[in-house]
């Protein structure tokens, strides 16, 4: 008479299977189960439980949101909306384990607020006291970089054409990553190394009112603006181009003058110029080979891509570039010696507490 214990195949000494990690028991009949159906039961184990079929569930809802949205409106690069989809990820990267909705608060709110005062100064700085300034970069970009022309009108001459190719889709992606690469790195790092979040923030918002500063006392004109004004032959503004081509008709109105919060003239330094770099000194140290490529990687393509399509003189980037490097040098000088303060501080207080 067969038994169930011998219907379960063989155990060891302890009782227990003596199945390696990734085998599977045979069915009665001698046979493994299926691919399928290890799938099958492995998606089951993994819907059984509640975290995880919340966060599944959360990510589905969003990402639902976000074809929706793209459909409705385009892509969702401003402000507001790039601040709320931040804060929705990671309220749904949170629903397995529950939301920390104090911490959450507390550390993106100020962080929203600032971002949003910056956005209202930096429509106010299109009011120019002077200038706006156009001949410096023209001469720098003509003369210095051996060229004997403009680099963006050499560009457009040997790449552009009005029929749009892969690679003015590719730049346009390029140049959109400016308005959510920044908030996405900060939310991976507020969850996966809160000490770096706080590091990288103040960074970020030193250097933005770095730009801010230049852009009030020196207004400077990008290349496309400076071919509308005749200080360069005729240059075409891609990005808008490409925008109308997709039917995001709203997103190219912000790029020609259709958003009260748009400001043409500021142009030095570029801060879509600076931020990759930033990023790319921030996670420099520690990186291995690969990864620091791909550091290495997004500031060029950004500035290719921003002096391809119009958007910025190269001297524009070169100092966006100084500007991430100066911040990330002073800023982490300054925060190292905050940080050895306040451990120092810690360290006094535990010791007159034991006391």
């Amino acid at each position: 008479m067969t038994t169930t214990h011998d219907r379960r195949g063989p155990t060891t000494a302890d009782g227990d299977s003596p199945l390696g990690p990734g085998e599977s028991t045979p069915a009665p009949d001698g046979r493994h189960p299926s691919a399928s159906g290890r799938i099958i039961r492995s998606l089951s184990r993994y819907w059984s439980d509640p975290g995880r079929r919340r966060v599944t569930v959360g990510w589905a809802l969003l990402g639902a949101s976000l074809v929706v949205y793209f459909f409705l409106a385009g892509v969702p690069w401003s402000l507001n909306w790039v601040f709320i989809y931040v804060a929705a990820g990671l309220v749904v990267s949170s629903l397995g384990s529950g939301v920390r909705w104090r911490r959450l608060v507390t550390d993106w709110l100020p962080f929203f607020l600032v971002l949003t005062l910056y956005s209202l100064l930096r429509s106010y700085a299109s009011h120019t006291l002077w200038g706006p300034f156009v001949k410096p970069q023209v001469w720098i970009d003509t003369h210095v970089f051996g060229l004997g022309v403009d680099p963006t009108v050499q560009l457009q001459r040997w790449l552009y054409s009005p029929g749009l190719h892969v690679w003015d889709y590719l730049c346009w992606c390029c140049y959109m990553s400016h308005f959510f690469a920044s908030f996405i790195v900060a939310a991976v790092l507020w969850k996966t190394n809160y000490d770096k979040f706080r590091r990288f923030v103040p960074l970020f918002v030193a250097l933005t009112f770095f730009g801010y500063v230049t852009y009030v006392l020196y207004p400077a004109m990008p290349p496309w603006m400076a071919s509308s004004t005749h200080h360069l032959p005729h240059t075409v503004r891609i990005i808008p181009v490409v925008l109308d081509h997709l039917h995001l008709h709203s997103g190219a109105a912000v790029f020609t003058g259709g958003d009260k919060f748009d400001n043409n003239v500021a142009a030095m330094p570029s801060i879509h110029a600076a931020y990759p770099m930033l990023i790319c000194l921030f996670f420099w140290k520690g990186a291995s080979r690969r990864k620091r490529v791909l550091l290495l990687a997004y500031p060029v393509c950004m500035a290719f891509t921003l002096v391809y399509t119009g958007e910025h003189f190269v001297i524009d980037i070169l100092m966006g570039w100084l500007y991430a490097a100066a911040t990330f040098s002073l800023g982490s000088k300054l925060l190292d010696r905050w940080g050895s303060r306040r451990a120092l501080q810690q360290s006094v207080t535990a010791d007159s507490g034991r006391v």
